[in-house]
């Protein structure tokens, strides 16, 4: 059962602390106005969602059994934190890719916190979900779980690697 666990929660651990980073430089690029267009988010967004993405199919696929009652626990905290992150994404183009001035606006400080209740609906799914593990403790389809984890390690490697050098060597 520890490697379902792992399955689940070390990409999930890697996607919001990816992510807490990125909040903090979307709140830093309000503070220096000569922090432009980011390129943190160019590289970055898809590997902290690929992390999201893969551990959220580790809650799926690994109890395929219970998704009923897993889907009842987290729609509504799920389907609210997909809408912060399109209001992100809405806000990413508008920022990135429409304005060419480089002065803080009301569009600047909606970008960080949708980060803000992104990350925050996101923490609460995980902990709804991990709640339910423990109080139910329903049973997990592991049949899987070798080839799952070498899935990890290659994703993790070929997603996270560039990801980390472009933190130390562009931030």
């Amino acid at each position: 059962m520890l490697g379902v666990y792992l399955l689940i929660y070390i990409p999930i651990v890697l996607f919001v602390v990816a992510f807490l980073y990125e909040t903090y430089l979307s709140f830093r690029r309000i503070g220096d106005k000569k922090k432009g267009r980011g390129v943190y988010v160019d590289a970055t967004w898809e590997v902290t969602h690929t992390m999201l993405v893969f551990g959220v199919v580790m809650m799926v696929m690994l109890f395929t059994k219970h998704i009923d009652r897993i889907a009842e626990l987290i729609l509504i905290p799920t389907f609210l934190a997909m809408l912060a992150l399109f209001v992100r994404g809405a806000c990413y183009i508008a920022l990135f890719y429409i304005y060419e001035k480089r002065h803080i606006r009301l569009l600047d400080w909606v970008f960080a916190l949708s980060h803000v209740a992104a990350a925050g609906l996101l923490v609460t799914v995980v902990l709804i979900f991990s709640s339910y593990l423990l109080i139910e403790q329903p049973a997990a389809n592991t049949q899987f779980v070798p080839v799952f984890g070498i899935g990890l390690a290659i994703i993790a490697a070929v997603s996270l690697i560039p990801a980390l050098i472009l933190y130390r060597y562009r931030d």
